[in-house]
């Protein structure tokens, strides 16, 4: 109340001084008009009791009395980009920019959050397991075990890192300890068509048919099994053992097509070499189906349900499916 009662006092004053020169208690005071002093037709009169009150006011603000505003703030524009905070990342988190990082071809910067993940977590079996197939695939094999190793030593109930670090073994040419180690992957999980298919795959490498087809028997049906057995002889060049396996799936299933047209190309009489080239032209030589899941080492056991057409369905346990295999890599060449 007592500034709007001052404002109209003010008020009120200058408009007496509109229609007087001397104001109530107002000393002398002198104004020019008419130019500035000293000019020619300057006049000095008495300055008139508006002028006094202007040039008073002049000293005073709004913020004396209280009614100066802040200046209005305009609210920040709300932003979706939360700030990446590190004090609050996780292994987890760095694992998933690990992953996106390796497949954009971002090598460095994938093993740095391997890095910082395990520096969290030592123990992370998704952190161990992702910087051993990166270094794997690097060709650091000597760091590749070291980190397989570790997953397997920290996680001994992991199917997944016992079986990994067991074809790191197969690659590097040791595989008696692939094959023991691939035991335990099977024990871990006896119905995983994947494990069993790898330990086949380093039995056969080792000479060792019988306990290899003891594995495939364990999870496909007795066709598929002699069938895949044929085509892992024939890929190490056995080709004439593989001929008694193809002659026994294809009596267990007569509608195993690719089983009848691997015996029919195994079989057939040798091509006299002058006519080779002619008959290679006019009708490609039939190749053994391609395994089905790049997961496994085994270039066959599930390979009988990805033939292209042919009618010939394989049964359940050949296609199991492998949604926690790992990703693994070919044989490596030493």
């Amino acid at each position: 109340m007592r500034k709007f009662w001052f404002a109209n006092c003010m008020l009120a004053v200058a408009a007496l001084g509109c229609s007087s020169t001397n104001g109530p208690g107002v000393s002398g005071g002198y104004v020019s008009k008419g130019g500035p002093p000293g000019a020619p037709g300057a006049v000095i009169a008495e300055a008139g009791w508006t002028d006094k009150f202007v040039a008073s006011m002049k000293e005073y603000s709004p913020s004396m009395f209280g009614d100066a505003k802040p200046n209005a703030v305009a609210p920040a524009a709300p932003s979706s980009d939360v700030p990446f905070d590190p004090k609050k990342a996780t292994p987890e988190l760095h694992v998933s920019l690990a992953h996106f990082a390796h497949r954009a071809g971002q090598i460095p910067q994938a093993r740095q959050h391997y890095q910082k993940a395990l520096a969290m977590d030592p123990k992370n079996l998704d952190a161990l397991l992702g910087a051993a197939r990166l270094e794997d695939r690097e060709g650091r094999l000597d760091v590749a075990q070291m980190l397989y190793e570790r997953a397997a030593k920290a996680h001994p109930q992991s199917a997944t890192a016992q079986n990994d670090l067991a074809l790191c073994y197969a690659r590097r040419g040791d595989l008696p300890t692939a094959a023991r180690v691939l035991d335990q992957a099977v024990r871990l999980e006896p119905r995983k068509a994947l494990y069993r298919n790898n330990s086949a795959k380093v039995l056969v490498e080792m000479n060792q048919v019988k306990p290899a087809m003891d594995h495939l028997m364990a999870v496909h049906t007795p066709a598929v099994a002699n069938y895949n057995m044929a085509v892992l002889l024939n890929d190490r060049g056995r080709s004439a053992e593989a001929v008694p396996f193809l002659s026994q799936a294809t009596s267990l299933d007569p509608t195993m097509q690719p089983a009848h047209q691997m015996l029919a190309q195994l079989t057939a009489p040798m091509t006299p070499q002058y006519e080779h080239s002619i008959v290679a032209q006019q009708q490609p030589a039939m190749q053994a189906p391609a395994a089905d899941g790049a997961e496994s080492i085994l270039p066959t056991p599930e390979a009988v349900a990805a033939v292209p057409n042919t009618p010939w369905i394989a049964p359940a346990a050949a296609t199991q499916p492998a949604e926690s295999a790992p990703m693994l890599l070919p044989p490596i060449n030493q």
